[in-house]
Protein backbone atom coordinates (compact mmCIF):
# COMPACT_ATOMS: atom_id res chain seq x y z
CA UNK A 1 0.00 0.00 0.00
CA UNK A 2 2.98 2.34 0.95
CA UNK A 3 4.68 1.67 -2.75
CA UNK A 4 1.01 2.24 -4.20
CA UNK A 5 1.10 5.79 -2.50
CA UNK A 6 4.36 7.06 -3.14
CA UNK A 7 3.88 5.72 -7.41
CA UNK A 8 0.61 8.24 -6.89
CA UNK A 9 2.74 10.72 -4.87
CA UNK A 10 5.62 10.76 -7.23
CA UNK A 11 2.62 11.38 -10.27
CA UNK A 12 1.69 14.33 -8.57
CA UNK A 13 4.94 15.70 -8.00
CA UNK A 14 5.57 15.04 -11.98
CA UNK A 15 2.26 16.91 -12.91
CA UNK A 16 3.83 20.01 -11.12
CA UNK A 17 6.62 20.22 -13.51
CA UNK A 18 4.37 20.89 -16.31
CA UNK A 19 2.66 23.64 -14.58
CA UNK A 20 6.49 25.42 -14.19
CA UNK A 21 5.93 26.74 -17.87
CA UNK A 22 2.62 28.99 -17.06
CA UNK A 23 4.23 30.80 -13.73
CA UNK A 24 7.84 31.27 -15.73
CA UNK A 25 5.32 32.95 -18.27
CA UNK A 26 3.83 35.62 -15.95
CA UNK A 27 8.08 36.17 -14.64
CA UNK A 28 9.08 36.64 -18.18
CA UNK A 29 5.87 39.17 -18.87
CA UNK A 30 7.21 40.53 -15.33
CA UNK A 31 10.53 41.08 -16.74
CA UNK A 32 11.93 38.90 -14.24
CA UNK A 33 10.96 41.17 -11.24
CA UNK A 34 10.57 39.55 -8.11
CA UNK A 35 8.35 42.20 -6.40
CA UNK A 36 5.81 42.42 -9.76
CA UNK A 37 5.93 38.45 -9.91
CA UNK A 38 4.45 38.56 -6.45
CA UNK A 39 2.31 41.45 -6.86
CA UNK A 40 0.33 39.37 -9.39
CA UNK A 41 0.02 36.51 -6.51
CA UNK A 42 -1.01 38.92 -4.13
CA UNK A 43 -4.31 39.49 -6.24
CA UNK A 44 -4.53 36.03 -7.54
CA UNK A 45 -3.76 33.04 -5.08
CA UNK A 46 -2.45 34.80 -1.89
CA UNK A 47 -5.24 32.82 0.13
CA UNK A 48 -4.32 29.70 -1.59
CA UNK A 49 -0.26 30.21 -0.94
CA UNK A 50 -1.34 30.27 3.23
CA UNK A 51 -3.52 27.35 2.46
CA UNK A 52 -0.67 25.16 1.48
CA UNK A 53 1.69 26.59 4.06
CA UNK A 54 -0.45 25.48 6.94
CA UNK A 55 -0.76 22.22 5.29
CA UNK A 56 3.23 21.80 4.26
CA UNK A 57 3.48 22.20 8.38
CA UNK A 58 0.32 20.36 8.70
CA UNK A 59 1.52 17.19 6.91
CA UNK A 60 4.85 16.98 8.16
CA UNK A 61 3.67 15.74 11.47
CA UNK A 62 1.01 13.52 9.72
CA UNK A 63 2.02 10.15 8.82
CA UNK A 64 -1.59 8.85 7.76
CA UNK A 65 -1.12 8.06 4.44
CA UNK A 66 -5.10 7.43 3.56
CA UNK A 67 -5.63 11.22 5.17
CA UNK A 68 -2.58 12.79 2.86
CA UNK A 69 -3.69 11.04 -0.04
CA UNK A 70 -6.75 13.00 0.19
CA UNK A 71 -5.47 15.86 0.91
CA UNK A 72 -3.15 15.19 -2.52
CA UNK A 73 -6.23 15.01 -4.28
CA UNK A 74 -8.08 18.24 -3.00
CA UNK A 75 -4.69 19.98 -3.98
CA UNK A 76 -4.43 18.44 -7.40
CA UNK A 77 -7.97 19.70 -8.34
CA UNK A 78 -7.22 22.66 -6.96
CA UNK A 79 -4.02 23.56 -9.15
CA UNK A 80 -5.78 22.84 -11.93
CA UNK A 81 -8.57 24.76 -11.68
CA UNK A 82 -6.15 27.49 -10.28
CA UNK A 83 -3.29 27.59 -12.71
CA UNK A 84 -5.06 26.39 -16.08
CA UNK A 85 -6.14 29.79 -16.83
CA UNK A 86 -3.28 31.82 -14.93
CA UNK A 87 -2.79 33.76 -18.53
CA UNK A 88 -5.83 33.76 -20.51
CA UNK A 89 -3.76 35.52 -23.56
CA UNK A 90 -1.93 34.47 -25.83
CA UNK A 91 -0.99 38.13 -27.48
CA UNK A 92 2.56 37.91 -26.02
CA UNK A 93 3.57 34.00 -26.52
CA UNK A 94 6.61 32.91 -23.75
CA UNK A 95 10.02 33.71 -25.23
CA UNK A 96 12.59 30.63 -25.23
CA UNK A 97 15.40 32.74 -24.15
CA UNK A 98 18.34 31.71 -22.90
CA UNK A 99 18.23 32.68 -19.90
CA UNK A 100 14.28 31.73 -19.41
CA UNK A 101 15.51 27.80 -20.24
CA UNK A 102 18.22 28.14 -17.17
CA UNK A 103 15.53 28.91 -14.72
CA UNK A 104 13.05 26.35 -16.28
CA UNK A 105 15.38 23.61 -15.73
CA UNK A 106 16.18 24.43 -12.67
CA UNK A 107 12.58 25.23 -11.76
CA UNK A 108 11.88 21.71 -12.52
CA UNK A 109 14.13 20.49 -10.33
CA UNK A 110 12.99 22.37 -7.37
CA UNK A 111 9.57 21.25 -8.07
CA UNK A 112 10.25 17.40 -8.30
CA UNK A 113 13.01 17.58 -5.16
CA UNK A 114 10.65 16.52 -2.41
CA UNK A 115 9.72 13.40 -3.96
CA UNK A 116 10.88 10.90 -1.50
CA UNK A 117 8.50 13.01 1.19
CA UNK A 118 5.21 11.26 2.08
CA UNK A 119 4.22 15.22 2.12
CA UNK A 120 6.04 15.97 -1.31
CA UNK A 121 3.29 16.90 -2.95
CA UNK A 122 2.09 19.58 -0.79
CA UNK A 123 5.83 21.28 -0.35
CA UNK A 124 6.31 20.85 -4.01
CA UNK A 125 2.87 23.15 -5.53
CA UNK A 126 4.50 25.71 -2.76
CA UNK A 127 7.57 25.19 -4.17
CA UNK A 128 6.35 25.83 -7.85
CA UNK A 129 4.60 29.26 -6.63
CA UNK A 130 8.09 30.80 -5.63
CA UNK A 131 10.46 28.82 -8.38
CA UNK A 132 11.24 31.16 -11.22
CA UNK A 133 12.12 33.74 -7.86
CA UNK A 134 14.11 30.90 -6.34
CA UNK A 135 16.07 30.18 -9.47
CA UNK A 136 16.36 33.26 -10.72
CA UNK A 137 18.08 34.03 -7.67
CA UNK A 138 20.51 31.09 -7.63
CA UNK A 139 21.05 31.75 -11.17
CA UNK A 140 24.36 33.69 -10.31
CA UNK A 141 25.29 32.81 -14.09
CA UNK A 142 23.05 35.45 -15.28
CA UNK A 143 23.78 37.99 -12.49
CA UNK A 144 27.12 37.90 -13.60
CA UNK A 145 26.79 38.02 -17.46
CA UNK A 146 24.37 41.01 -16.88
CA UNK A 147 26.75 43.17 -15.08
CA UNK A 148 29.55 42.31 -17.63
CA UNK A 149 27.01 43.00 -20.37
CA UNK A 150 26.01 46.53 -18.84
CA UNK A 151 29.59 47.12 -17.78
CA UNK A 152 30.84 46.40 -22.00
CA UNK A 153 27.65 48.94 -22.89
CA UNK A 154 28.87 51.91 -20.33
CA UNK A 155 32.58 51.45 -21.15
CA UNK A 156 31.42 51.48 -25.20
CA UNK A 157 29.65 55.13 -24.22
CA UNK A 158 32.53 56.67 -22.35
CA UNK A 159 34.71 55.75 -25.12
CA UNK A 160 32.56 57.11 -27.63
CA UNK A 161 32.19 61.29 -28.33
CA UNK A 162 28.05 60.33 -28.47
CA UNK A 163 25.86 62.78 -26.21
CA UNK A 164 22.55 61.23 -24.04
CA UNK A 165 19.31 62.65 -24.15
CA UNK A 166 17.59 61.22 -21.41
CA UNK A 167 13.92 61.14 -21.15
CA UNK A 168 11.34 60.37 -18.76
CA UNK A 169 7.82 61.01 -16.99
CA UNK A 170 4.76 58.99 -16.46
CA UNK A 171 3.79 59.34 -20.16
CA UNK A 172 4.76 60.43 -23.48
CA UNK A 173 8.41 59.42 -23.36
CA UNK A 174 8.76 57.05 -26.41
CA UNK A 175 6.47 59.92 -28.78
CA UNK A 176 8.70 62.37 -26.91
CA UNK A 177 11.76 60.48 -28.19
CA UNK A 178 10.35 59.84 -32.21
CA UNK A 179 9.73 63.39 -32.62
CA UNK A 180 12.87 64.63 -30.99
CA UNK A 181 14.91 62.25 -33.24
CA UNK A 182 12.85 63.36 -36.60
CA UNK A 183 13.58 66.76 -35.85
CA UNK A 184 17.55 66.45 -34.92
CA UNK A 185 17.55 64.16 -37.86
CA UNK A 186 17.53 67.41 -39.46
CA UNK A 187 21.03 68.64 -38.68
CA UNK A 188 22.71 65.62 -36.57
CA UNK A 189 22.84 61.59 -37.12
CA UNK A 190 21.07 60.76 -33.99
CA UNK A 191 20.72 57.05 -32.21
CA UNK A 192 17.24 56.76 -30.76
CA UNK A 193 16.24 53.20 -28.65
CA UNK A 194 13.63 51.43 -30.35
CA UNK A 195 9.92 50.34 -29.24
CA UNK A 196 10.15 51.27 -25.47
CA UNK A 197 13.63 49.98 -24.19
CA UNK A 198 14.20 51.59 -21.23
CA UNK A 199 15.93 49.61 -18.40
CA UNK A 200 19.38 48.88 -17.49
CA UNK A 201 19.50 45.47 -19.49
CA UNK A 202 17.46 46.68 -22.61
CA UNK A 203 19.50 49.99 -22.70
CA UNK A 204 22.95 47.74 -23.02
CA UNK A 205 21.74 45.40 -25.24
CA UNK A 206 20.26 48.52 -27.63
CA UNK A 207 23.95 50.01 -26.95
CA UNK A 208 26.50 46.83 -27.40
CA UNK A 209 24.26 45.97 -30.68
CA UNK A 210 25.06 49.14 -32.63
CA UNK A 211 27.69 51.26 -33.88
CA UNK A 212 28.51 54.96 -32.42
CA UNK A 213 30.82 55.89 -34.99
CA UNK A 214 29.54 59.15 -36.48
CA UNK A 215 26.61 59.24 -33.85
CA UNK A 216 25.88 62.89 -32.78
CA UNK A 217 23.34 62.03 -29.85
CA UNK A 218 21.51 58.75 -29.27
CA UNK A 219 18.21 59.16 -27.30
CA UNK A 220 17.36 57.19 -24.08
CA UNK A 221 13.99 56.45 -22.49
CA UNK A 222 14.61 56.14 -18.60
CA UNK A 223 11.54 54.07 -17.23
CA UNK A 224 11.11 53.76 -13.36
CA UNK A 225 8.48 51.42 -11.11
CA UNK A 226 10.19 52.88 -8.26
CA UNK A 227 11.86 55.47 -6.45
CA UNK A 228 16.27 54.86 -7.38
CA UNK A 229 15.05 53.43 -10.56
CA UNK A 230 15.96 56.59 -12.95
CA UNK A 231 19.24 57.54 -10.86
CA UNK A 232 20.27 54.21 -11.05
CA UNK A 233 20.14 54.22 -15.02
CA UNK A 234 21.48 57.80 -15.15
CA UNK A 235 24.86 55.93 -12.76
CA UNK A 236 25.30 53.54 -15.39
CA UNK A 237 24.36 55.49 -18.91
CA UNK A 238 24.87 59.03 -17.88
CA UNK A 239 22.65 61.75 -19.31
CA UNK A 240 23.77 65.48 -21.00
CA UNK A 241 20.59 66.73 -21.78
CA UNK A 242 17.13 65.63 -20.13
CA UNK A 243 13.24 65.96 -20.76
CA UNK A 244 10.24 65.49 -18.43
CA UNK A 245 7.63 65.04 -19.41
CA UNK A 246 4.97 65.08 -16.83
CA UNK A 247 3.98 63.12 -13.61
CA UNK A 248 0.76 61.28 -13.83
CA UNK A 249 -0.67 58.29 -11.54
CA UNK A 250 1.21 55.54 -13.97
CA UNK A 251 2.46 52.42 -12.23
CA UNK A 252 1.25 53.67 -8.00
CA UNK A 253 0.68 49.88 -7.42
CA UNK A 254 4.38 49.84 -7.09
CA UNK A 255 5.18 53.58 -6.79
CA UNK A 256 2.53 53.71 -3.69
CA UNK A 257 1.82 57.33 -4.02
CA UNK A 258 2.23 60.14 -6.57
CA UNK A 259 4.74 61.85 -4.54
CA UNK A 260 7.13 58.94 -4.56
CA UNK A 261 6.88 58.91 -8.38
CA UNK A 262 7.56 63.01 -8.90
CA UNK A 263 10.89 62.30 -6.72
CA UNK A 264 11.58 58.86 -9.08
CA UNK A 265 11.84 61.11 -11.73
CA UNK A 266 13.06 63.88 -10.22
CA UNK A 267 16.26 61.90 -10.14
CA UNK A 268 16.66 63.07 -13.84
CA UNK A 269 16.79 66.65 -13.52
CA UNK A 270 19.29 66.18 -10.35
CA UNK A 271 22.03 64.14 -11.95
CA UNK A 272 22.15 66.61 -14.69
CA UNK A 273 23.18 69.50 -11.95
CA UNK A 274 24.24 72.34 -13.98
CA UNK A 275 23.28 70.40 -17.39
CA UNK A 276 20.08 71.58 -19.70
CA UNK A 277 17.00 69.74 -18.67
CA UNK A 278 13.79 71.04 -20.63
CA UNK A 279 10.03 70.63 -17.93
CA UNK A 280 6.73 70.92 -18.84
CA UNK A 281 5.03 73.79 -16.96
CA UNK A 282 1.37 72.64 -16.98
CA UNK A 283 1.98 69.81 -14.69
CA UNK A 284 1.95 71.09 -11.18
CA UNK A 285 5.19 67.84 -10.47
CA UNK A 286 7.68 69.03 -13.42
CA UNK A 287 6.42 72.70 -12.18
CA UNK A 288 7.83 71.98 -9.07
CA UNK A 289 10.58 70.74 -10.71
CA UNK A 290 11.69 73.18 -12.69
CA UNK A 291 11.54 75.42 -9.87
CA UNK A 292 14.12 73.43 -8.07
CA UNK A 293 16.54 72.97 -10.40
CA UNK A 294 19.53 74.97 -9.90
CA UNK A 295 21.29 74.56 -13.39
CA UNK A 296 20.05 75.08 -16.38
CA UNK A 297 16.49 74.64 -17.76
CA UNK A 298 13.75 75.52 -20.16
CA UNK A 299 10.51 75.44 -19.25
CA UNK A 300 7.53 74.99 -21.72
CA UNK A 301 3.60 75.11 -22.17
CA UNK A 302 0.19 74.53 -24.06
CA UNK A 303 -1.55 76.99 -21.54
CA UNK A 304 -0.91 80.55 -22.29
CA UNK A 305 -1.61 81.65 -18.55
CA UNK A 306 1.95 79.69 -18.14
CA UNK A 307 3.50 81.18 -21.31
CA UNK A 308 1.96 83.85 -23.09
CA UNK A 309 3.97 86.89 -20.56
CA UNK A 310 7.19 85.34 -20.77
CA UNK A 311 8.91 86.37 -23.37
CA UNK A 312 11.60 83.87 -23.20
CA UNK A 313 9.00 80.91 -22.62
CA UNK A 314 8.43 78.65 -25.86
CA UNK A 315 4.85 77.48 -25.74
CA UNK A 316 1.95 76.58 -27.85
CA UNK A 317 -1.59 77.69 -28.20
CA UNK A 318 -4.87 77.81 -30.52
CA UNK A 319 -4.90 73.96 -31.02
CA UNK A 320 -7.66 73.17 -32.95
CA UNK A 321 -7.81 69.59 -34.86
CA UNK A 322 -9.66 69.60 -38.29
CA UNK A 323 -9.50 67.10 -40.57
CA UNK A 324 -7.89 64.39 -38.57
CA UNK A 325 -5.04 67.61 -38.53
CA UNK A 326 -3.77 69.33 -35.29
CA UNK A 327 -3.51 73.10 -36.03
CA UNK A 328 -1.52 74.95 -33.42
CA UNK A 329 0.19 78.20 -32.64
CA UNK A 330 4.03 77.49 -32.08
CA UNK A 331 5.20 80.75 -30.36
CA UNK A 332 8.98 81.09 -29.89
CA UNK A 333 10.97 84.20 -28.46
CA UNK A 334 8.15 86.64 -29.58
CA UNK A 335 7.37 84.95 -33.05
CA UNK A 336 4.65 83.25 -34.15
CA UNK A 337 4.19 80.09 -37.05
CA UNK A 338 1.34 78.36 -37.70
CA UNK A 339 1.82 74.76 -37.57
CA UNK A 340 0.30 71.72 -38.79
CA UNK A 341 1.07 67.77 -37.70
CA UNK A 342 -0.49 64.55 -38.41
CA UNK A 343 -0.33 63.85 -34.37
CA UNK A 344 -3.47 64.38 -32.79
CA UNK A 345 -4.26 66.37 -29.51
CA UNK A 346 -3.04 68.92 -27.26
CA UNK A 347 -1.16 66.21 -25.68
CA UNK A 348 0.84 65.72 -28.88
CA UNK A 349 1.27 69.05 -28.80
CA UNK A 350 3.05 69.90 -26.04
CA UNK A 351 5.48 66.35 -27.16
CA UNK A 352 6.41 68.70 -30.00
CA UNK A 353 6.86 71.75 -28.16
CA UNK A 354 9.38 69.97 -25.09
CA UNK A 355 11.01 69.06 -28.61
CA UNK A 356 11.55 72.35 -30.04
CA UNK A 357 12.67 73.62 -27.07
CA UNK A 358 15.17 71.45 -26.87
CA UNK A 359 16.66 71.01 -30.63
CA UNK A 360 16.28 74.96 -30.19
CA UNK A 361 19.18 74.98 -27.94
CA UNK A 362 20.99 72.26 -29.41
CA UNK A 363 21.54 74.41 -32.48
CA UNK A 364 18.59 73.31 -35.13
CA UNK A 365 17.13 76.46 -36.58
CA UNK A 366 13.07 76.99 -36.59
CA UNK A 367 12.22 76.38 -40.25
CA UNK A 368 13.95 72.94 -39.91
CA UNK A 369 11.99 72.24 -36.97
CA UNK A 370 8.14 73.56 -38.50
CA UNK A 371 9.54 71.62 -41.69
CA UNK A 372 10.27 67.79 -39.39
CA UNK A 373 6.65 68.64 -37.25
CA UNK A 374 4.69 68.32 -40.55
CA UNK A 375 6.36 65.52 -41.31
CA UNK A 376 5.98 63.84 -37.78
CA UNK A 377 4.28 60.23 -38.18
CA UNK A 378 2.27 58.21 -35.59
CA UNK A 379 3.76 56.07 -32.84
CA UNK A 380 2.72 52.88 -32.87
CA UNK A 381 -1.03 52.40 -30.12
CA UNK A 382 0.05 55.93 -29.15
CA UNK A 383 -3.40 57.60 -30.59
CA UNK A 384 -2.48 55.94 -34.10
CA UNK A 385 -4.95 56.37 -36.53
CA UNK A 386 -5.90 54.01 -38.60
CA UNK A 387 -8.41 54.47 -41.39
CA UNK A 388 -10.45 52.09 -42.78
CA UNK A 389 -14.28 51.50 -42.73
CA UNK A 390 -14.38 52.94 -39.43
CA UNK A 391 -11.84 55.75 -37.94
CA UNK A 392 -9.88 53.78 -35.08
CA UNK A 393 -7.48 55.52 -33.07
CA UNK A 394 -4.94 52.89 -31.10
CA UNK A 395 -4.16 54.14 -27.90
CA UNK A 396 -3.48 50.71 -26.40
CA UNK A 397 -0.15 50.89 -25.77
CA UNK A 398 -0.69 52.48 -22.20
CA UNK A 399 -3.22 54.06 -20.13
CA UNK A 400 -3.57 56.33 -17.21
CA UNK A 401 -6.13 59.00 -15.96
CA UNK A 402 -4.01 61.92 -17.73
CA UNK A 403 -2.98 59.98 -21.14
CA UNK A 404 -7.02 58.73 -20.95
CA UNK A 405 -8.37 62.34 -20.85
CA UNK A 406 -6.02 63.38 -23.78
CA UNK A 407 -7.12 60.92 -25.88
CA UNK A 408 -11.34 61.76 -24.87
CA UNK A 409 -10.56 64.91 -25.42
CA UNK A 410 -9.49 64.42 -29.22
CA UNK A 411 -12.66 61.87 -29.62
CA UNK A 412 -15.04 65.05 -28.51
CA UNK A 413 -14.07 66.71 -31.70
CA UNK A 414 -15.08 64.11 -33.73
CA UNK A 415 -18.56 64.78 -35.50
CA UNK A 416 -19.89 60.64 -35.51
CA UNK A 417 -20.67 58.01 -33.56
CA UNK A 418 -17.89 57.09 -30.88
CA UNK A 419 -17.28 53.84 -29.50
CA UNK A 420 -14.26 52.92 -26.92
CA UNK A 421 -13.00 49.73 -26.17
CA UNK A 422 -10.74 49.40 -22.93
CA UNK A 423 -10.32 47.15 -19.81
CA UNK A 424 -9.75 50.43 -17.87
CA UNK A 425 -6.61 51.73 -15.93
CA UNK A 426 -4.38 48.72 -14.48
CA UNK A 427 -1.55 48.85 -11.51
CA UNK A 428 -3.37 51.81 -9.97
CA UNK A 429 -2.73 49.97 -6.45
CA UNK A 430 -5.08 51.11 -3.54
CA UNK A 431 -6.25 54.09 -6.01
CA UNK A 432 -7.39 51.50 -8.86
CA UNK A 433 -11.00 52.03 -7.89
CA UNK A 434 -11.08 55.90 -7.73
CA UNK A 435 -9.33 55.79 -10.85
CA UNK A 436 -11.59 53.86 -13.06
CA UNK A 437 -14.52 55.37 -11.55
CA UNK A 438 -13.08 58.38 -12.85
CA UNK A 439 -12.49 56.82 -16.31
CA UNK A 440 -16.13 55.86 -16.41
CA UNK A 441 -17.05 59.68 -16.15
CA UNK A 442 -15.16 60.95 -18.65
CA UNK A 443 -16.72 58.21 -21.03
CA UNK A 444 -20.11 59.62 -21.17
CA UNK A 445 -19.24 61.36 -24.13
CA UNK A 446 -19.08 57.62 -26.36
CA UNK A 447 -22.44 56.62 -28.14
CA UNK A 448 -21.24 52.22 -26.94
CA UNK A 449 -18.74 51.54 -24.27
CA UNK A 450 -17.06 48.22 -24.28
CA UNK A 451 -15.54 47.21 -21.21
CA UNK A 452 -12.93 44.01 -21.08
CA UNK A 453 -12.39 41.45 -18.29
CA UNK A 454 -13.44 42.20 -14.82
CA UNK A 455 -11.30 43.79 -12.92
CA UNK A 456 -12.01 47.51 -13.60
CA UNK A 457 -15.79 46.34 -14.24
CA UNK A 458 -17.61 47.55 -11.62
CA UNK A 459 -15.71 50.70 -11.20
CA UNK A 460 -15.97 52.24 -15.14
CA UNK A 461 -19.75 50.77 -15.09
CA UNK A 462 -20.11 53.00 -11.84
CA UNK A 463 -18.64 56.43 -13.06
CA UNK A 464 -19.91 56.20 -16.15
CA UNK A 465 -23.84 55.53 -15.09
CA UNK A 466 -22.91 58.34 -12.47
CA UNK A 467 -23.04 60.71 -15.33
CA UNK A 468 -24.83 58.90 -17.75
CA UNK A 469 -27.75 56.48 -17.31
CA UNK A 470 -26.93 54.51 -20.24
CA UNK A 471 -27.47 50.92 -22.00
CA UNK A 472 -25.47 50.88 -24.44
CA UNK A 473 -22.33 49.02 -21.89
CA UNK A 474 -21.48 45.88 -23.12
CA UNK A 475 -18.44 43.18 -21.24
CA UNK A 476 -16.15 40.70 -22.62
CA UNK A 477 -12.85 38.91 -21.48
CA UNK A 478 -11.03 40.25 -24.55
CA UNK A 479 -10.28 42.60 -27.61
CA UNK A 480 -11.03 39.50 -29.82
CA UNK A 481 -14.69 39.23 -27.89
CA UNK A 482 -15.65 42.65 -28.73
CA UNK A 483 -14.75 43.20 -32.15
CA UNK A 484 -18.09 41.44 -32.29
CA UNK A 485 -19.70 44.74 -31.65
CA UNK A 486 -17.55 46.90 -34.38
CA UNK A 487 -20.21 46.33 -36.45
CA UNK A 488 -22.31 48.51 -34.75
CA UNK A 489 -20.20 51.55 -36.14
CA UNK A 490 -21.19 52.34 -39.59
CA UNK A 491 -18.79 53.61 -42.33
CA UNK A 492 -16.80 56.93 -40.94
CA UNK A 493 -17.73 56.30 -37.81
CA UNK A 494 -15.00 56.16 -34.75
CA UNK A 495 -13.35 53.66 -32.50
CA UNK A 496 -11.43 54.25 -29.27
CA UNK A 497 -8.73 51.40 -28.77
CA UNK A 498 -7.76 53.01 -25.01
CA UNK A 499 -5.20 50.69 -23.21
CA UNK A 500 -4.66 46.96 -23.81
CA UNK A 501 -5.07 44.15 -21.35
CA UNK A 502 -1.42 42.47 -20.02
CA UNK A 503 -1.32 38.70 -20.78
CA UNK A 504 -0.42 38.41 -16.82
CA UNK A 505 -4.20 40.20 -16.04
CA UNK A 506 -7.21 38.71 -15.16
Amino acid sequence: MRILFYIFNSFLIISNAFYVKKFLHIYQLKNYQNLRFLEFFSKNIKIYIVFLAFFVVFLAFLKNFYVISVFNIVIFISNYYLFKDIINSKKTPINYTKKLIRIYLLSIVLVIIPLPLYFGYVLSTFILLFSPIISNILNLYDKILNAIYIHKARKKLKSSNVKIIAITGSNGKTSVKNILAKILEKDYKVLPTPLSYNTPLGIAKFINENTLDNIDFIILEYGARRVGDIKKLCKIFGADYGIVTMVGNQHLATFKSRENIYLAKRELAKFLKEKLCVFNLDNIYTLRMFYEKYGEKVGVSINTQNGGNDKNLIYANDINIKNFLTEFNLHVFNKTYKVKTSLLGAHNVLNIVLCTALSLRLGVKIRKIVSAIRSLKFTPHRLELIKSRINIFDDSYNCSLDSAKASIDVLSKMKNKKMVVTPGIIEGGKTEYDLNFQLGKMLHIFDFVIIIGEHNKRAITDGLKSIKKTSNIFYCRDLEGAKKYFSMLNDGENLLLLNDLPDDYD
